[in-house]
């Protein structure tokens, strides 16, 4: 593998994978609501994170989209104990659709990318 393509800020580093945040964030959701500082705790939980936090400031950014969307919903609550409100989030039905979209068109990518990594890897063998 050339060192070049690995120093540079190149999709194939799996750097441009952000719109796997809305599938994650709506698969969060639908087990429930949470405020953004837990569906930022479960994103790094998630398979496209392995562990890492993403920026915070990016995921507030999506979910209010998201909202500005109509695929979630939120409301300021105040936990007991606490001082400050928190905006909790919750799917709406229309990103309950969008989740089971996602699903169908996330199984037909792992078809079509498992057919092109086929061909890549016959590539290496047989240049």
């Amino acid at each position: 593998m050339s060192n070049r393509c690995m120093d540079m800020d190149c999709s194939c580093q799996g750097k441009y994978l952000d719109k796997m945040l809305q599938p994650n964030i709506l698969m969060i959701l639908s087990k429930g609501p949470l405020h953004g500082f837990r569906i930022i705790q479960e994103l790094s939980q998630s398979p496209m994170f392995s562990g890492m936090e993403p920026d915070r400031t990016g995921v507030y950014r999506y979910l209010k989209r998201m909202e500005e969307g109509g695929l979630l919903t939120s409301v300021l609550e105040k936990e007991e104990g606490m001082e400050r409100k928190r905006r909790v989030f919750s799917i709406t039905e229309k990103g309950r659709e969008c989740f089971n979209s996602w699903d169908i068109v996330l199984k037909q990518y792992m078809v079509q990318l498992a057919g092109l990594i086929r061909q890549m890897d016959e590539e290496v063998k047989h240049p």
